[in-house]
């Protein structure tokens, strides 16, 4: 019997939601089938500058300098991406629009302002903002003592701050406001307000109130620029919330962004000059942006404004002045980079790839232990054992045995046990970058493949990511250090020949391998 309308489409959001299928009700005439084709497709648009094919670079070399330091995607580039044989994208530019409507649902791109109909479209991609404000963003947008009120500044600070939220928001508050556009010293063109970790959006037509956004290591901070000879930003006395009142009196004037003077608002831009703002020099009126800041307290000097400090715990949020917190310490900076390096391989090897082994061992076996009872030991010496997923190259071989073309189950397994015993056999606890960043290549290649082979509830490589986009703090090091050196007791297993059942002993907790 077939479906309805509505069962239609309550099964394709169902697949959506497992991810087995990709489908947005306002766009019901495409629908992927084949989400890693997706994939494929957005990273031809959206990816590294050494990853991206040679097309007519020699004819659009600012705009591509444009993609991939400001984050400008000129329909040109588009254009001949979707004409190159050599990507996934040939011969479906029918399907343009619904690519790129669909990436901007993903909040990938953003739809750009066109100043008039015949302009060619172009969007914005913040993941790919590299340019950083060429000075001081206040002194960017022209912000003194005597033109402009600034609120407090709502801070909001994460535990854990996924790298990619910033640009999630960004996207999301594009969609209502539009991105500001600043004058630069020295060019006749308009610079987009959009940076890395930083941008500027307009809340009013009048360019009189403008929202500041901004990142700096785990915090998020929100502050409300208003413009104008009567700018009031009206405050509690005693708030500390984080939230303000701000005045919505009839604004009669507008900022000129090309020429910093205030004109006069009847309804329609006028062009008509009027004396220039008065730009005080004072440096402490002029807040400091610190893109290389090695500390939060150097971000602190806001003039007379006051930052607060918003902290999400248990469903509340608890909130207090953030200079209360400046001179606390932080744990992680401490920490070397080879020591974070270790201690986010030490996270993959016991956690991911142990429930990637746990996942594959439930398909095999019956009656498996419960996953807090199965180490990686355990679970490499069950695989072993039932013998299913057997290596191209045997059991208990060494790296140089593995080849890059070896991608079966087995390899994989072995890839893991061998990660494993190279943590295992450390003795400084450290990883240095370049090993680093081979084994978090060939993990995110497993973990890809796995994906496909298990496919659990919350992919494997989205949890990969969390963990090397992860603060790590000294309290994390020194846990994995002690799970690693086996300060609780581990199996020691001990390989022989591919036709003998794993000794299992008990051995010295530096000497285990696997």
């Amino acid at each position: 019997m077939p479906l309805n309308e509505e069962e239609l489409r309550l099964f394709l959001e169902y697949h959506h939601e497992i991810r087995a299928l990709v489908y947005f009700k306002d766009l019901p005439d495409f629908i992927i089938l084949d989400t890693q084709w997706l994939s494929d497709a957005f990273k031809c648009i959206v990816t590294a500058e050494k990853f991206q094919f040679d097309v007519s670079r020699h004819k659009m070399k600012e705009k591509l300098e444009d993609l991939n330091v400001r984050g400008i995607l000129h329909t040109e580039v588009l254009d001949d991406i979707f004409k190159d044989e050599r990507n996934v994208l040939y011969k479906h530019e029918q399907h343009k629009d619904d690519i790129l409507n669909i990436m901007e649902k993903f909040d990938i791109i953003i739809p750009a302002t066109r100043e008039s109909a015949d302009e060619k479209p172009c969007y914005y991609v913040p993941c790919m903002v590299k340019s950083k404000p060429e000075y001081d963003i206040y002194k960017m947008l022209n912000v003194t003592k005597d033109t402009c009120q600034k609120s407090t500044w709502l801070c909001f600070k994460f535990r854990f701050l996924p790298p990619h939220l910033i640009n999630h928001l960004i996207a999301s508050l594009s969609r209502v406001y539009e991105v500001a556009q600043l004058t630069v010293h020295n060019k006749k063109k308009l610079q987009v307000a959009l940076f890395k970790d930083n941008v500027v959006f307009e809340l009013k037509q009048t360019k009189l109130r403008k929202l500041l956004l901004m990142k700096f290591q785990n915090i998020i901070q929100v502050q409300v620029l208003e413009f104008g000879t009567g700018a009031v930003i009206k405050r509690e006395p005693e708030v500390v919330t984080g939230s303000n009142e701000f005045s919505e009196e009839e604004i009669t004037e507008y900022l000129c962004g090309s020429c910093t003077k205030l004109h006069p608002f009847i309804g329609e831009w006028s062009k008509d000059g009027h004396e220039v703002l008065s730009l005080s020099k004072s440096p402490e009126d002029v807040p400091r942006y610190y893109p290389n800041a090695e500390s939060l307290g150097q971000i602190q000097t806001t003039g007379t404004s006051t930052k607060v400090r918003v902290r999400v715990q248990a469903g509340e949020r608890v909130f207090s002045n953030i200079n209360d917190e400046a001179t606390g310490t932080d744990s992680s900076s401490v920490l070397t980079k080879e020591e974070i390096n270790f201690t986010k391989m030490g996270m993959i090897a016991l956690n991911i790839f142990a429930d990637v082994l746990y996942d594959l061992l439930k398909q095999d076996k019956a009656n498996v232990c419960p996953r807090i009872d199965c180490d990686i030991t355990y679970l490499y010496g069950e695989h072993r054992k039932l013998n299913i997923h057997i290596p191209s190259n045997s059991w208990g071989g060494k790296w140089q045995r593995i080849q890059t073309t070896d991608i079966a189950i087995g390899d994989d397994i072995e890839r893991i046990r061998l990660m494993r015993n190279e943590l295992q056999h450390s003795r400084i606890f450290k990883l240095d970058e370049t090993r680093f960043n081979e084994l978090s290549n060939m993990s995110s290649d497993i973990l890809k493949r796995f994906d496909r082979h298990n496919t659990p509830l919350r992919l494997y490589t989205d949890h990969l990511n969390d963990i090397l986009a992860k603060t790590i703090s000294a309290e994390e090091v020194k846990s994995i250090e002690n799970e690693i050196s086996g300060s609780t007791r581990n199996h020691h297993l001990q390989t022989t020949d591919s036709n003998q059942i794993l000794e299992i002993n008990q051995k010295s907790p530096l000497s285990d391998n696997i």
